[in-house]
């Protein structure tokens, strides 16, 4: 038996008080589960990337984001712990640990059994106002249960972020969940050969009255001309990577431009994050574990990695554009609704705890023969993170995707098998900046000219 089974996101027309109730239990019943494996009370008190808060702030967050959004649209009117209203607010996204020591500076962090008494308290105060509010549909944007729908995809969200927090941590510091499964590896893969992918018209951007949550980035609408162009039938393999590394691919300079190549060289970085040398090769850190590298896995590398992995290829090779993976993700003729309806053909919402490997899935192909364009790994993009036109935020939350169009944060698509909610659909859209690590990879594409 899974102990995380992920619960499908309900349609917002037509659900009922039962379904957005388990959608919540489970939502919360993740991140239990996941914060519940650190083995020790100081792990929360550890932040694994110097860039990111400490785990305890992410014990605390979630609750707090429903705290503050319910009472903003007066669903709630008492507030649970003021103080923890605050410091457990708002995240960051600093360019540096400097940055981050100032934003929090002052802050004392509370004890960690405080912290899950305060979970408690939330939940039973979510669970009482979606067992007596007043349930009538649709719920669109302006409608005062959207706040409760963010909230639950908003824990979604953490989840992920969490987990390769978790990653990051010795792994003495943490405790596989029960029946929590990688997926198999089969050895290197020889055959990622490119494939032509006709052009034509791609629509970007989520309907407005589209019957599932969606976040303001995801919203507005444009048409984009696609030429036709090669890509890689799979994500790139940390087998294929492995040639990169053993090429010396970190350590030539012509693969890196100034920003990538300075980043490199501060951190020393040789190899991919979760890739361990040892006198016998590589290792791999997978969620709670060290295991031999499985070659068959797509790659989990930074913007910076994927780009200079390009380089070395040569004769052109680059990364998808968000237009491109819109139209070969949906070329099949099925279109969006019918490729939202969630199944088991992807490696999305916890099929398995870890990566797998390409091609295994067969199901998780589209007509032209690409796999895994969606789930497995987030793909990145050749896109700095940009609003469509008709982009408008949300008075609950303006600043969840506005102050990131700064050319600084690169576009990533398809979700990972972390990816869970509406987030795993395939209108949302993800950004990160380009030397931060998530749960993502990519694959090569090329003009056809080239």
């Amino acid at each position: 038996m899974k102990i995380l089974e992920s619960t499908q996101s309900p349609r917002l027309d037509t659900c009922s008080r039962e379904a957005i109730l388990n959608y919540f239990k489970n939502s919360w019943e993740l991140e239990d589960v996941l914060m519940r494996s650190l083995v020790g009370e100081e792990a929360f008190y550890l932040n694994p990337d110097p860039l990111r808060n400490r785990l305890i702030f992410y014990l605390g967050h979630s609750a707090v984001f429903y705290i503050n959004k319910l009472i903003r649209v007066s669903l709630l009117d008492r507030r649970i712990n003021p103080e923890y209203e605050t410091i457990f607010e708002i995240g960051v996204d600093p360019t540096a640990p400097e940055e981050l020591d100032d934003a929090m500076k002052g802050v004392s962090w509370p004890e960690v059994e405080d912290v899950w008494r305060y979970r408690d308290q939330v939940y039973e105060e979510v669970i009482a106002l979606i067992n007596k509010v007043e349930l009538n549909l649709p719920i669109a944007q302006r409608h005062p249960l959207w706040a409760l729908m963010m909230g639950i995809e908003h824990s979604r969200i953490h989840f992920e972020t969490s987990s390769m927090l978790i990653r990051q941590l010795p792994v003495e510091k943490v405790e596989r969940p029960i029946n929590w499964h990688y997926s198999a590896t089969n050895g290197r893969v020889t055959n990622n050969d490119k494939i032509l992918v006709s052009g034509g018209m791609v629509e970007l951007g989520k309907p407005e009255n589209y019957p599932t949550y969606g976040w303001d980035i995801e919203y507005g609408h444009c048409q984009v001309e696609v030429k036709p162009f090669l890509a890689s039938r799979y994500l790139i393999t940390n087998g294929e990577f492995l040639d990169f590394v053993n090429d010396g691919g970190y350590e030539n300079q012509e693969y890196w431009n100034n920003q990538s190549w300075t980043w490199k060289k501060k951190h020393k970085v040789k190899h991919p994050k979760f890739w361990i040398l040892t006198n016998d090769g590589y290792q791999y850190r997978a969620m709670f574990d060290e295991i031999k590298l499985p070659l068959d896995w797509p790659v989990e590398v930074n913007h910076h990695e994927a780009i200079a992995f390009c380089r070395w290829q040569g004769e052109g090779t680059r990364l998808m554009g968000e237009a491109e993976w819109n139209l070969v993700t949906t070329e099949s003729g099925e279109g969006k609704q019918k490729l939202e309806q969630e199944s088991d053909d992807y490696n999305l919402n916890l099929k398995f705890g870890s990566p797998s490997p390409v091609g295994m899935l067969e199901n998780a192909q589209n007509s032209s023969g690409l796999y895994d364009l969606r789930g497995n790994v987030w793909e990145w993009l050749s896109d700095k993170f940009n609003p469509l036109p008709g982009f408008k935020p949300h008075f609950l939350y303006e600043d969840y995707s506005a102050p990131f169009f700064d050319s600084q944060h690169n576009m990533m698509l398809g979700g990972a098998w972390a990816t869970t909610g509406t987030e795993a659909l395939l209108h949302y859209r993800n950004w990160f900046r380009p030397y931060f690590y998530q749960h993502a990879g990519f694959r090569i594409a090329q003009d056809l000219n080239k």
